[in-house]
């Protein structure tokens, strides 16, 4: 049978009533504070979170919105998230929409359902027009995208910046035929970084539409895209890859082919922490702040919930 505040009673001598308001975070005396969760982890009672949300009108549960759980700076991300909720006494519900702009709809839908008190979004439109009738009933945090509505907060990286940072440190390395290699979605993420590396190649005369490859987003992607661009373009010398998975399959298949990095071509690439010991040290890399992401958009979904304007908050990537 489950454990009810009665037993917790019995077990400490004091009334329901006590336990019942210790229970629902009203302050009691450190003492009885003490006793009941001696009591709790003996007995090893178990809050019933639905029934106190009826009561209260909040589940003390975020949901978490990502594109893929099979991504990992994505789950990295929600990793950050939780160490940070989980020490403001909220859990969390994680939903994937596999990139498709209906499945992330009907993922809101479930969580809204779930009676969540906030949103933290990835999304996969690159405007997120989608999500402004949501935004406008929970609150919302939209990570790495830029949407018009007033009511989300929103967390940016400076893409656009550190990508035409990557293309000068090409440049500089006397490299004039540079590739790019990214997703095939339209997301604001993927564009900004387009739009660092053509304006920078646009200015010094370089800029190639040719030279500008798209594919899956994950490892079989970039190993098959890099090896169809330097089939079509073998003159290539420099590549910089958008997205961390696609990365990596370059990398397997440069190495495959025989091509030596940083003497052949050099090349830049999103990473997720400090470069692994398994990468070329020739390689550069583009770092991105996954720690920060998760800290603020936990710290700011609280905030909303607690009543706080929505705000925005820009965060640097930065390329070694």
């Amino acid at each position: 049978m489950a454990v009810t505040i009665k037993d917790l009673a019995k077990e400490t001598g004091l009334g329901c009533a006590t336990i019942s308001a210790y229970l629902n975070g009203v302050p009691v005396r450190s003492y009885n504070k003490v006793k009941i969760e001696e009591a709790i982890n003996k007995l090893g009672y178990i809050r019933n979170e639905y029934a106190r949300g009826l009561k209260t009108r909040k589940s003390h549960t975020i949901g978490i919105l990502i594109p893929e759980l099979k991504n990992i700076i994505s789950t990295t991300i929600v990793g950050e998230i939780e160490e940070v909720l989980r020490t403001k006494g909220y859990g969390i519900i994680v939903c994937e929409s596999r990139m498709d702009i209906s499945r992330q709809q009907e993922a809101m839908r479930f969580l809204i359902s779930k009676m969540v008190d906030g949103l933290i979004v990835l999304p996969v439109s690159s405007d997120g027009e989608d999500l402004q009738s949501v935004a406008e009933n929970v609150p919302m945090t939209v990570i790495c995208r830029q949407t018009s509505s007033d009511n989300a907060s929103h967390i940016l990286i400076n893409n656009r910046e550190v990508s035409q940072e990557a293309v000068k440190r090409l440049i500089d390395k006397g490299r004039n035929r540079i590739a790019l290699i990214t997703d095939d979605s339209q997301v604001y993420m993927s564009g900004e970084r387009y739009f660092g590396y053509r304006q920078v190649l646009e200015e010094k005369g370089l800029f190639n539409q040719k030279m500008v490859y798209g594919g899956s987003s994950d490892i079989d992607g970039g190993y098959i895209t890099v090896k169809k661009l330097l089939r079509e373009h073998p003159e290539t010398d420099g590549i910089f890859v958008t997205h961390y998975e696609m990365f990596i399959g370059c990398i397997l298949a440069m190495s495959e082919m025989g091509i030596k990095i940083g003497e052949e071509i050099d090349f830049v690439g999103i990473d997720t922490a400090d470069k692994s010991i398994i990468f070329d040290s020739a390689l550069h890399t583009i770092k991105l702040p996954l720690k920060e992401i998760g800290e603020n958009a936990a710290e700011i979904i609280v905030a909303m919930i607690d009543g706080e304007h929505p705000r925005s908050v820009l965060l640097d990537a930065k390329i070694d």
